[in-house]
């Protein structure tokens, strides 16, 4: 066993082994330098080869430069370096940069540490470096991200600033800055308030400061003024960034829009101005058609009185020319609303069984007695092979036909006016028919074909000196055919005649209508001794319907305004009102509010009747809503006032506009009060029993699963198919008669598809349900189902 001291000897002596062992593999060039500039010592991270390693001690960076084939001006740099660590005995750091010939870049931190004796001289110098290419390429990296997000900053078109969280700028960009003729300098530093127009400095907390630090983003329009007082409207996005080791600040994107604002306000001034004149059109239209109307009434009314009395053969010829003067005037007011009705889209087509030879022999009829007068043949040729009952307005379509024919007379003196009526294909319930007018006339020119057609607009100056006319009813006709799914035609030549031709499509019914059914009389002392009250300002008007009312038996009372209306109602019983609508004081539709409103109930819910000169679309519904029953326009004769009147004292429809409702909203149903009205299913249904039972049927088949469904999607809140099932039923409750929700499902249908007080739609579906299900138990009682 060997002695203590032997032991730690050994160790001691096998100390500089280890150190040199260390320094030799540590990973980083290390060499030692005497004064001079001579290797002392090279470790392996320098040169690998230990005999280079050995070779290249004494030897200076020279001798190292070139045996490593590296260049020149690599050895003067690191000699300098090692003279100025002699010189200043300080170390001394640089970074070298190198490209090897196969093209790789390395980077190196170097170190030359002098080392002192104990008289403050060197004695030699330790140099070392590290590899620090990685970490160079990265910076250079960050650089280049760094540019290129600088160079969006500074070259973007959108505006891009920074502020901290009380609004106070740290950066913006040029496009900023310039826009508002500043320079980013001037900018930065002050608050965003600073910017502001006057009158905004009050939103911007509410609107912008608070939101994006209490949610971390505010996006909308602002505006911001320039130095020159020049205001900008600017889309925002802003983000609130939280940055760790930084304050939180806030990025800004924005966009100068004032262009858009000024062409939307524009835009909206131009929709203004074209509403405003829209409507002055509309409310010209209304007014003309309400003053023509008006005297029209009495002249036709009184007309109607004197032809009830006994006058020789030249009276009856002058009583004549009066009527036909004032229902041509009666033709031109209603052409001129149809023709604006087409332009609005706002006419609406019926949908009722009829049959077409049926329809067009009744044409014909109203002029058998003109062509009879000019000498000329009517003739209709009927092709269609049967018996054609379908669906459509034939009201519409005997417009067209009527006007196309009284053309054809018009301009025919000699010759032949053929009507055809031909059909072209029939596939499963559905047809397409073809209608032809012929005639043996003027014709026209090639040149005035294209003209025709035209509102107001005639072949020739010529012809309105010589036939007359407006120029309006090939125009009408036209756009009628058209809405109706066909397309008008014409062949013509001078001299020759013309031919005017178009196709439709109907739904062939399958429903038969009953040819037994006549028209009957009416009996106009059926309604007993009745009391009504009538609310008119013209004292022709008055003494017309006082007069036609009194030959039935009634009592009749006259006011001249709403106001005196609803004075008498209260002082006595009435079994209905007839009200005008644009009266002195109070308006008929104002009258017929404060009626609903009053305390007893059986007055509050008298049968009102419109009587009126308005005819544009809109104008019934608006009644309606009001509270009134029913509407009659003017002028009318006496069998329309009859049926009016008669409908309504026998349905004794309350006010539709005040519903009594119940604490939890929901329509409170009167015992006796009837729901439903059938007088448009029994009309169309000619008198078969055996037709009004089958709509019944299929009312109480279709309706449930259409309320289930409005139910489900309302509790889904899918509110546009809430609208179009709202659209579904409308049809069937306005056939069904079913008033008390008529203006309710429309109400429904229309807030749905807007996404308009869609709150309030759960309520009025379930008032539409309560009322159908309690109009399905009256109709299954009523018809034994």
């Amino acid at each position: 066993m060997k002695p203590m001291k032997t032991i730690q000897e050994q160790q001691k002596n096998a100390l500089p082994s280890f150190y040199e062992e260390v320094v030799m593999n540590i990973p980083a060039d290390i060499a030692v330098y005497n004064t001079k500039g001579e290797f002392l010592f090279i470790n392996s991270a320098v040169i690998k080869e230990a005999t280079t390693r050995e070779w290249l001690i004494g030897k200076n960076i020279d001798d190292y430069c070139r045996i490593q084939q590296k260049p020149p001006e690599l050895a003067v740099r690191r000699k300098e370096m090692i003279e100025e660590a002699v010189q200043t005995r300080m170390m001394q750091k640089w970074e070298e940069r190198f490209e090897y010939p196969d093209g790789q870049v390395k980077y190196h931190i170097r170190h030359i540490q002098p080392v002192l004796d104990e008289h403050e001289q060197v004695k030699f110098c330790i140099a070392y470096s590290i590899d620090i290419s990685e970490q160079k390429r990265a910076e250079e990296y960050i650089q280049l991200s760094e540019k290129k997000y600088r160079d969006l900053f500074n070259y973007s078109q959108a505006w891009i600033c920074t502020h901290d969280l009380t609004g106070r700028l740290l950066s913006v960009n040029p496009a900023a800055s310039l826009a508002l003729d500043y320079t980013a300098g001037e900018m930065v530093g002050r608050k965003l308030v600073e910017f502001l127009p006057e009158e905004d400095l009050a939103l911007y907390e509410l609107n912008y400061l608070q939101p994006i630090l209490r949610s971390g983003k505010s996006e909308g329009v602002f505006r911001i003024q320039g130095k020159t007082g020049k205001v900008i409207y600017l889309l925002y996005q802003n983000y609130k960034m939280d940055v760790p080791g930084i304050d939180p600040y806030v990025i800004g994107f924005a966009q100068d829009i004032s262009d858009r604002v000024k062409v939307e306000r524009e835009l909206r001034q131009a929709k203004k101005l074209t509403e405003e004149a829209a409507r002055a059109k509309e409310i010209f239209l209304a007014n003309m058609s309400h003053e023509i109307r008006t005297p029209m009434n009495g002249v036709l009314g009184i007309a109607g009185l004197l032809a009830k009395t006994n006058l020789d053969e030249q009276q009856q010829n002058y009583l004549r020319l009066i009527q036909n003067s004032a229902n041509n005037l009666l033709l031109l007011v209603n052409d001129v609303l149809d023709l604006e009705k087409i332009i609005l889209g706002k006419l609406q087509f019926e949908h009722v069984v009829f049959s077409l030879a049926d329809r067009i022999e009744l044409c014909l009829q109203s002029f058998l007695y003109k062509a009879e007068e000019k000498g000329i043949g009517l003739v209709y040729e009927n092709l269609l092979g049967e018996e054609l009952i379908v669906l459509g307005d034939p009201y519409r379509l005997s417009q067209v036909m009527n006007n196309l024919i009284n053309n054809a007379l018009k301009f025919t003196e000699t010759g032949t006016v053929t009507i055809e009526t031909r059909l072209l294909n029939k596939k499963g319930d559905e047809a397409r028919i073809a209608f032809t007018v012929k005639d043996t006339g003027i014709g026209i020119t090639e040149s005035q074909l294209g003209l025709i057609f035209e509102p107001f607009m005639q072949a020739h100056v010529a012809i309105t000196r010589t036939h007359g006319g407006t120029g309006l009813g090939l125009s009408i006709c036209r756009e009628l055919i058209t809405m109706m799914g066909g397309e008008l035609k014409v062949d013509s030549e001078a001299g020759k005649g013309s031919c005017f031709s178009f196709e439709l499509p109907f739904a062939i019914s399958s429903s038969k209508l009953n040819q037994s059914t006549v028209t009957q009389d009416l009996n106009y002392q059926s309604l007993g001794n009745r009391h009504v009250l009538v609310a008119e300002d013209v004292e022709l008007n008055q003494y017309l319907v006082r007069h036609i009312m009194e030959s039935w038996g009634f009592t009749v009372d006259v006011v001249n305004n709403g106001r005196e209306a609803v004075a008498m109602i209260q002082k006595n019983k009435y079994d209905l009102v007839l009200m005008d609508i644009q009266m002195p004081e109070m308006d008929g539709i104002e009258a017929t509010r404060a009626i609903r409103q009053l305390g007893d109930p059986v007055k509050a819910a008298i049968p009102i009747v419109a009587l009126t000169a308005n005819a544009l679309k809109g104008d019934s519904e608006k009644y309606l809503a009001a509270g009134m029953n029913d509407f009659l326009p003017k002028p009318f004769n006496e069998q329309k006032l009859f049926m009016v009147i008669s409908n309504n004292l026998k349905s004794g429809a309350g006010a539709p506009a005040t519903t009594p409702m119940n604490e939890s909203n929901t329509p409170v149903m009167g015992a006796e009060e009837k729901l439903y009205d059938l007088n448009m299913v029994q009309t169309i249904s000619g008198g078969d029993t055996g037709f009004v039972k089958k709509m019944v049927q299929l009312f109480l088949e279709t309706v449930p699963p259409s309320m289930a469904d409005l139910q489900k999607e309302t509790v889904q809140q899918n509110w546009v198919n809430v609208s179009k099932l709202a659209h579904k039923l409308k049809a069937t409750i306005d056939s069904m008669g079913i008033t008390k929700i008529k203006e309710v499902v429309r109400t429904i249908e229309t807030n749905g598809k807007k996404g308009e007080e869609l709150d309030k739609i759960p309520a009025q579906v379930q008032e539409v349900i309560i009322v159908l299900e309690a109009c399905m138990k009256q109709l299954k009682r009523d018809f034994g189902l």
